[in-house]
């Protein structure tokens, strides 16, 4: 049995719209089934998670269990390495979900259960596994300091429509949210012109609806952005989606749910172990594991078999 008095929650209770903190009686009673003792801890602000678990970590816990959603679980991420450093902090530790969030794309991604039973049982009795982070290096002048995310980072229309859902209320959880986000930002969305250069020597220019650097397969509340990316093979999934008009968006948007839009002529997909992404003229945001962050020129490595999780 894992050692109970080194396992910690860290409780994002304003994940899935507040409801995490109405469930949270039912949750922490069916975790009580699995550890007999265990510590938690809300969060109040945004990247709180990431200073709390930096502390447990120093501390000597050696499993993290995040409770929310991919926000939530990239926070805890960011806790698990020094800041501004490739390191770990405790290269043993562990981290496992519960999945109380709009999207949980990242689990959705690995197809698995997002049942709270089932998740609890998955984290006692896992063997821990390692996977690869992606690191954001900002560049240029007064840069603000390096981030970590673990399923996919965006620099297309999908950080716009992160952008908007921040900024406003969230009616709907899931895969509704991000569609009728999507639906709202398509009609005055200008693509930006972008260079991209690769570790591998490729180099593209162009105007891109979406790209995105995927270490995980599904974002966006469920559309299968790159279905061959798996987050342990050491490598990216860059994925970009041409320039197109918003019907044609519209008209193709079935595929990012049926895992074929990889197959359409106006998407290519490259991997890639480093990526350096610039905009010609244009400010051009960044979106990380569904949360906003940052505005491009930007470098995108990945880390290969960093992570130790219980999923």
């Amino acid at each position: 049995m894992t050692d109970a008095s080194r396992v910690h929650l860290v409780v994002n209770p304003f994940s899935a719209r507040g409801r995490t903190a109405e469930r949270w009686e039912t949750i922490r009673e069916a975790v009580r089934q699995y550890y007999r003792e265990f510590k938690y801890v809300f969060t109040e602000r945004p990247l709180q998670a990431t200073e709390i678990v930096r502390e447990l970590l120093r501390d000597g816990f050696d499993l993290i269990i995040g409770v929310g959603g991919d926000g939530t679980l990239n926070e805890i991420a960011n806790g698990f390495f020094v800041e501004n450093n490739h390191c770990a902090i405790n290269g043993d530790a562990s981290l496992g979900m519960i999945p109380s969030g709009t999207g949980s794309d990242f689990i959705r991604g690995l197809k698995i259960s997002r049942d709270l039973k089932a998740s609890l049982q998955r984290i006692k009795t896992a063997v821990p596994r390692r996977i690869d982070a992606g690191r954001i290096e900002y560049l240029g002048p007064d840069a603000p300091p390096a981030r970590y995310f673990v399923n996919v980072a965006d620099f297309g229309i999908g950080a716009e429509v992160v952008r908007r859902l921040s900024n406003g209320p969230i009616r709907k959880p899931g895969r509704w949210t991000y569609y009728s986000g999507l639906l709202s930002t398509i009609r005055h969305y200008s693509s930006p012109s972008i260079r991209i250069k690769t570790d591998e020597g490729t180099c593209v220019e162009g105007r891109f609806l979406i790209g995105a650097v995927a270490n995980g397969s599904v974002f966006g509340g469920g559309m299968i952005i790159a279905p061959n990316a798996r987050p342990d093979d050491g490598c990216f999934d860059l994925v970009l989606v041409d320039d197109m008009t918003p019907m044609a968006i519209i008209r193709r948007s079935p595929s990012l749910y049926t895992g074929t839009i990889h197959k359409r002529p106006e998407v290519r997909v490259l991997k890639a172990r480093a990526i350096e992404v610039s905009a010609k003229s244009e400010t051009v945001s960044l979106e990380f594991d569904g949360e906003p962050g940052g505005t491009l020129p930007a470098r995108f490595e990945c880390l290969p078999a960093c992570l130790n999780i219980r999923l």
